[in-house]
């Protein structure tokens, strides 16, 4: 039995409830100095099973499996490293978007659910024809193999600047099986995209927020999503100029520029669309923020 003055930890020989209740404990205390408040025994379940290899089907009907020594001092060390903020997405390398599952890296952001209505409206634009996506700042792929998913006679080109989130995006795409529509490419926005390449729908998740307010951020993005997916720049929009100014010679005539935008950016967005000749429909989130420009350019290229 620990005493009352000994650190928490998940011992040799407890068996899964136990470990299940310890790390629970552990996870609490840590997140509540950091005036984090979360479900601590969804946290601990994730862990345990990752951890464990088993479903919580098998949690359930062997809960006095006993845990060998090695088990018992990795579930403390992840119990303790979500305690001091790491998101279980970190810990677990992967993230659910879309119900799919999604491989992370220190190179990628962790999609988030906010950015599912990025996909509503680009299958909703798309419809079940054959078409082809462009996703600038692709990270995992999230956004484009979740459509890919849906269409089968869509195809779709990723590009990010970071040669490890294309690897990511890759892996990405061989797990879902659309490996052989899915292709990727180097590139700072445009840059390095073929000018002989057009497409339907071009989508992106900039990085949005104002370079002196990221250190104002949740911890569990501040300290742990990279910067450079974050940080849009004085006014957060340093993106979006090239990204909307540079896109038309790279959309079929009726083409449809998607963008995730922050809560207080619609107007600002929107003026650059118009500037550019995009007619902007803005969409909110179900928190009632705005949270999607859709901008449509008819007109011949």
């Amino acid at each position: 039995m620990q005493q009352a003055d000994q650190p928490l930890a998940v011992l040799p020989g407890d068996n899964l409830t136990v470990a299940l209740h310890t790390m629970r404990l552990i996870i609490e205390r840590g997140l509540k100095a950091r005036e984090i408040f979360v479900d601590c025994g969804l946290d601990a379940r994730m862990l345990l099973l990752h951890h464990m290899q088993i479903s919580h089907a098998e949690l359930i009907t062997a809960p006095t499996h006993p845990l060998a020594e090695r088990d018992a001092d990795a579930l403390t060390e992840l119990a303790g490293r979500r305690g001091a903020g790491v998101p279980v997405a970190r810990l677990v390398g992967e993230a659910e978007f879309w119900s799919l599952p999604f491989y992370l890296s220190d190179d990628t952001l962790v999609p988030r659910p906010d950015s599912e209505l990025i996909v509503e409206a680009g299958l909703s634009r798309i419809g079940g024809e054959a078409t082809r996506i462009l996703d600038v700042g692709t990270g995992t792929g999230c956004l484009p193999l979740a459509i890919l998913s849906e269409r089968p006679r869509t195809t779709a080109l990723g590009v990010d600047i970071s040669q490890g989130a294309l690897v990511v995006a890759e892996r990405n795409a061989r797990r879902l099986d659309v490996a052989d529509r899915f292709s990727t490419c180097l590139s700072d926005v445009y840059d390095g995209v073929p000018k002989t390449d057009v497409f339907d729908v071009i989508l992106s998740n900039p990085p949005y927020i104002a370079s002196n307010v990221i250190d104002d951020l949740d911890t569990e993005v501040r300290d742990h999503d990279p910067r450079v997916a974050l940080d849009g720049g004085n006014d957060g929009l340093d993106v979006y100029r090239p990204l909307i100014a540079k896109a038309a010679p790279f959309l079929t005539p009726g083409g449809y520029l998607i963008v995730e935008i922050g809560y207080d950016q619609s107007s600002s967005v929107s003026a650059l669309m118009m500037e550019s000749g995009f007619k902007p429909e803005l969409l909110y989130d179900l928190a009632g923020h705005p949270r999607v420009l859709i901008g449509h350019k008819s007109e011949p290229n």
